[in-house]
């Protein structure tokens, strides 16, 4: 899995551009992220929260959405 450029999980206090978001999301997305937290917080990876997740997940569709843009398939 790449990474995004930049970091979408800047320290608090550096997130003073960001915009809060609300979201409801299917039962089972949300099975799926308490997994990846728990996951991260045992193996005591960065980035555990829900939000963080959440936000890495979108940085990398939002990057494959510009690629396919100025990439078009053939």
């Amino acid at each position: 899995m790449t990474q995004p450029k930049g970091d979408p999980n800047p320290p608090r206090g550096e997130r003073g551009t960001y915009r809060k978001l609300g979201v409801t999301v299917p039962q089972d997305f949300y099975e799926r992220l308490i997994k990846e937290s728990a996951r991260r917080k045992i193996a005591g990876e960065p980035n555990q929260m829900l939000s963080a997740l959440l936000r890495e997940a979108l940085a990398m569709y939002l990057e494959r959405l510009d690629r396919e843009v100025t990439e078009p398939r053939v």
